[in-house]
């Protein structure tokens, strides 16, 4: 019973109603990027010919439009790999695909922290680009890729200008940032937001838009909802004793704890935020905490079979090394730096 009522306490002591609106706010941000960017115009920059530091940028900042776990990723990267795109680009897109998807950078900040959650949004980007150009000095030699297979066209939307998109998603981030706490600027933000749907948008676009938004949420809620009840039951189980012993200090062996456990672990999308919450009131520090959100959600045991069988043995566990060593290292300098 103890243990049930500690799931049930996590989840009344988070959807708060001003956690409620900000998640809500937060699924209409995805919505309208899943909606209205273009997909297509990312992956053209992962080709053979595309400018290879650009490529890198635009595969470490992909995640944010995606909001893919560590599984449902793999579909993607075997396509842009069979599409043409450089082992390099892939790896990076492949590991920042899930680590800095837009809902569980907001739900770090809102849940964890502030310090924590842009430790996490610069580690990811880092990490993606340095491991894909580290896979990439290793294995690009080996690769057989032909240059004129044709890569992901771009599909963008003519319909409006580029500076009307640009407002559109800066206005919905303001509202974001803004939120429940702040009712003028955030009055405001909406005024100002209505009068570009009407001006800017056909009915179609809207609807579609909430469509896009609610099959979003109808995915993720309900594995977010068991996340935080998974974490509360955790936050009962676990004394708090085991959690101090082994993650309750910031030598690199306690964050690749962190990370092997991350890195073995399936988190589906936005679950690992209230898990590592949970963990952090049990004694894990920061360090550990950000080596875990690192790990975590770009590795998992069915995500680094199919890897395995994709890349080969040798490409994947050098991208496992690789991937579970520097997220430990981040998390240890990060741990020197937060408390």
């Amino acid at each position: 019973m103890d243990i049930i009522l500690g799931g049930w306490e996590a989840l009344v002591n988070y959807f708060t109603i001003h956690r409620i609106i900000s998640l809500t706010i937060a699924f209409f941000l995805s919505g309208a990027i899943a909606q209205f960017m273009s997909q297509g115009a990312v992956m053209k920059y992962f080709g053979p010919n595309s400018h290879k530091g650009m490529s890198y940028v635009i595969a470490a900042i992909s995640g944010a439009i995606l909001a893919v776990c560590s599984c449902s990723v793999l579909p993607m990267f075997a396509s842009i790999r069979k599409k043409g795109a450089g082992i390099g680009p892939a790896i990076a897109f492949l590991f920042s695909g899930p680590a800095i998807n837009v809902l569980a950078i907001i739900m770090t900040f809102s849940m964890i922290g502030f310090n924590i959650g842009l430790v996490r949004v610069i580690g990811a980007v880092g990490l993606s680009m340095i491991i894909g150009y580290t896979m990439y000095l290793l294995y690009n030699k080996s690769e057989v890729v032909d240059a004129n297979e044709a890569m992901f066209q771009m599909d963008d939307d003519k319909s409006r200008n580029l500076w009307q998109n640009a407002l559109f998603f800066a206005v919905l981030v303001g509202i974001l940032i803004s939120g429940v706490r702040n009712p003028i600027p955030t009055t405001g933000l909406t005024v100002v937001l209505i009068m570009i749907l009407i001006r800017f948008f056909k009915k179609q676009e809207l609807i579609d838009w909430c469509i896009a938004t609610f099959d979003l949420a109808k995915k993720i809620v309900p594995l977010f909802v068991i996340g935080i009840f998974a974490a509360g039951v955790i936050t009962a189980l676990i004394p708090s004793s085991f959690m101090v012993k082994y993650v309750g200090n910031n030598s690199y062996g306690a964050n690749m704890i962190a990370s092997v456990f991350g890195a073995f672990m399936y988190f589906a999308t936005l679950t690992e935020v209230p898990i590592v919450n949970g963990f952090m009131s049990l004694g894990m520090l920061p360090g550990p905490a950000t080596a875990l959100l690192l790990a975590g959600p770009s590795l998992s045991l069915p995500n680094m079979i199919v890897i395995s069988r994709f890349l080969g043995i040798k490409k994947a566990f050098t991208y496992f090394a690789l991937v579970i060593l520097l997220s430990a290292l981040v998390g240890m300098i990060a741990g020197l730096f937060i408390y």
